[in-house]
């Protein structure tokens, strides 16, 4: 039996209570799904609300396949409903989703779609210099974005930041030769001279602040 209307947007503002109070991820998105299985028919601004809320929750969680499961529901319900406030913010998850997972192809189609004011948005124009810095290999820029990132961008980008923090490990120990300063390194993967120390012993790497990395003993190091 459908709930209605008055006791959905009763069980949302209870999910979204009880998450913030205690965290509870599993919780919230089991309530969130069976509200969503009640508005599988219905096309309204609180089936967008839903579907975004769904989609924060999760990404805060790095579950992507619960965050892509909803911004594929978004995509759509943005063409259907009409005045979306949070259109924009989502349209720009999508963008560093596809970068998360290489798709070059939804990249373009996406591009293809934005117009002037899209551009203009805070996330959306985020989002695109982040694509731009991706698509040249300018970690050192991607990097330096990921630290100032607005909203819930960071969280999108979390879903890439490592495998491009790796790239440009494996890329500066093949091209920094004989040897590279861990203080130059740090500055380069964006992280601090220590976390930088510790990043590195991940990967056998074993070396102090302050010291310089063998980058022809370690050129192999990044798998």
């Amino acid at each position: 039996m459908v709930r209605p209307l008055r006791i959905l947007e009763k069980a949302l503002k209870q999910v979204q209570q009880k998450y913030a109070a205690n965290g509870d991820y599993v919780y919230a998105n089991d309530q969130l799904k069976s509200i969503r299985q009640d508005l599988m028919c219905i096309r309204t601004v609180f089936t967008v609300k839903v579907y975004e809320t769904n989609a924060r929750i999760a990404i805060e969680r790095s579950d992507r396949e619960e965050y892509n499961q909803c911004q594929s529901q978004l995509k759509l319900l943005y063409t259907e409903v009409p005045n979306c406030p949070n259109r924009y913010e989502f349209t720009a998850y999508r963008l560093l989703y596809y970068i998360s997972v290489a798709n070059t192809i939804d990249q373009t189609t996406l591009l293809s779609e934005l117009d002037a004011a899209a551009r203009e948005d805070e996330c959306i124009a985020f989002a695109l210099r982040v694509r731009e810095a991706w698509a040249l290999g300018n970690f050192v820029r991607l990097f330096r974005l990921y630290e100032k990132a607005p909203r819930m961008t960071s969280y999108v980008m979390d879903l890439f930041i490592e495998r491009e923090r790796k790239a440009a490990l494996n890329a500066y120990l093949k091209s920094y030769r004989p040897s590279i300063p861990v203080s130059v390194l740090s500055k380069k993967v964006g992280l601090s001279e220590q976390k930088a120390v510790e990043w590195l012993a991940t990967f056998g790497i074993s070396v102090s602040t302050g010291a310089n990395i063998d980058c022809r003993l370690h050129c192999n190091a990044v798998g």
